[in-house]
């Protein structure tokens, strides 16, 4: 099985983010970080720890027709992270339009198809060659399908070829387990209050990482980039 986690960065603050990197480098553990914004914590992680992709929100254009093209939103992230060659786009928002755009702009990979649980995932490339990686799990799905935390992610999808998760850096740093401990939090995202609404009574998202970092190191087993699942 082929173990994959990335992280969409989801303008998280500089010390949530700082969180989620040092818990990476902390357990030596591969991760694919998809960015929303510039990061001086990402601008300084450790390149053969962490691979750098494209986070674009089309959302206000799509559904208000305001904000910045598609294109341009692009464009501007990649000149943040020139070295990006992957895009996961923020509400999962893929399209044959914008599978060009991402084509054009450079990328070599989209991973915007999310199917949960799934054992049978495979990346595959599309009819303009770009690579399309699936993922199969994602940390605020978890919860709002109501799901225990308390599980062994190793052991669900030993049989499959491949785990590609999602995990973010505001559900790792509140140790979210379910939506109201999100809700509760979201006003105070920005603020040094955010850590009075961690969760630190049920197992919950950070729990279940470390438990994961902690059976991959237990069992050998080795963590790759998205890239490298580019064909």
């Amino acid at each position: 099985m082929k173990i994959i986690f990335s992280c969409d960065i989801d303008w998280a603050n500089e010390k949530v983010i700082e969180d989620t990197i040092d818990l990476f480098e902390d357990h030596q553990i591969k991760c694919t970080l998809f960015v929303t914004h510039k990061s001086k914590s990402i601008d300084l992680c450790n390149r053969n720890l962490f691979e750098i992709g494209i986070h674009p929100n089309f959302n206000e254009n799509i559904v208000n027709g305001i904000g910045l093209p598609a294109h341009e939103n692009v464009k501007n992230l990649i000149r943040l992270y020139p070295e990006s060659i992957g895009v996961r786009s923020h509400s999962i928002t893929s399209s044959g339009p914008l599978l060009e755009i991402f084509k054009k702009s450079g990328l070599k990979y989209e991973s915007n198809q999310f199917v949960p649980y799934s054992k049978s995932i495979e990346p595959y490339k599309c009819w303009n060659d770009m690579t399309i990686i699936p993922y199969n799990f994602e940390d605020d799905v978890h919860y709002t399908f109501e799901k225990s935390f308390d599980i062994s992610l190793i052991k669900e999808f030993n049989s499959a070829k491949f785990l590609i998760m999602d995990f973010h850096p505001i559900h790792i740093y509140l140790n979210s387990e379910s939506k109201e401990t999100y809700i509760k939090a979201r006003e105070f995202l920005k603020s040094e209050e955010l850590e009075a609404f961690k969760n630190n009574n049920n197992f919950g998202t950070r729990d279940l990482l470390i438990r994961t970092f902690k059976e991959i190191k237990k069992n050998g087993l080795t963590t790759y980039h998205l890239k490298d699942l580019v064909l």
